[in-house]
């Protein structure tokens, strides 16, 4: 078994977390690679791990260290090569991580493979302007928001042709049961259990007093349109990563991936535990 181990150093107490892990990595005899980051601010603009892709396609696991950020794009790029994915957190709240930095005993279950793995859906993501399709692929979420401006927007969402709902708002928040506890958790949305299979819209300030998030299947295909003045083009987020302009005659569509995010789960807790030791009980 290698390990390819994803430290962003970027994050404050990773240099040192990383150290930690990889002696446990050597105490358990476990072959593993540090991956180079890119943590000068001249370098900002460049990919965070520049040898992402060659070191996740040569190792059987990938470990990111960080935050919830880290671990959601080092885990999806793991999921073009149908690779097992570990988060270890440095940062705040940590929903995707597997471990905390006071946790790296139970690192010994990947030498002996009492882990278990959870399936994380994944939406495709279109966009279609005149006679071109640009096609992008969403662990969290996909986010449709207004220009600098603030004006708002009018978003209209149909599912398999029917109508849904229209929307005058700053935006709206299309988010996977992963991304339910992310930016549609700040916007008033619901929690759902990473283990189901759906679509969670999310209006983001809605003018209006009886917007509330819509739960979907993910079966089905979510055509979103979006009408702006030509002074304030909307833009579609893809997992806060990526941003990408939508115009008035483009069309947003959403379906369930073909892919998943296969991400390890190695303590006995479970998902609801973890959202009260994460949320509710959190001290300020």
């Amino acid at each position: 078994m290698k390990i390819a181990v994803f430290p962003n150093l970027n994050n404050k107490g990773v240099k040192e977390l990383t150290g930690e892990i990889c002696t446990k990595l050597n105490e358990l005899e476990i072959e593993f690679t540090v991956a180079p980051c890119n943590d000068n601010e001249e370098l900002a603009k460049e990919p965070l791990f520049p040898s992402q892709n060659e070191l996740i396609e040569s190792h059987d696991i990938v470990i990111a260290v960080g935050g919830d950020g880290t671990t959601l794009n080092v885990a999806k790029a793991a999921s073009f090569y149908d690779k097992l994915a570990l988060g270890i957190n440095a940062g705040r709240l940590g929903f995707m991580s597997g471990l905390e930095r006071d946790e790296l005993d139970y690192l010994k279950h990947l030498k002996d493979g009492n882990f278990e793995v959870e399936k994380r859906m994944m939406i495709n993501a279109q966009i279609e302007t005149d006679d071109v399709t640009k096609s992008y692929t969403c662990l969290n979420d996909a986010v449709i928001t207004r220009g600098d401006l603030a004006r708002l927007i009018d978003i209209s969402v149909k599912s398999n042709g029917r109508y849904i709902s229209n929307n005058r708002a700053d935006g709206l928040i299309v988010s996977t049961p992963t991304g339910s506890t992310a930016y549609s958790l700040a916007a008033g949305g619901p929690v759902v259990s990473p283990d189901n299979s759906c679509f969670v819209l999310t209006p983001i300030c809605p003018h209006s007093l009886v917007n509330r998030s819509i739960v979907l299947s993910s079966e089905g295909e979510l055509e979103i349109t979006v009408n702006s003045d030509k002074n304030n083009i909307a833009y579609m987020s893809i997992d806060g990563a990526q941003s990408v302009p939508i115009y008035s005659n483009s069309v947003v569509k959403l379906t369930k991936s073909d892919r998943i995010t296969r991400l390890i789960k190695i303590k006995p807790d479970n998902f609801y535990e973890m959202l009260n030791k994460k949320l509710l009980e959190r001290r300020y």
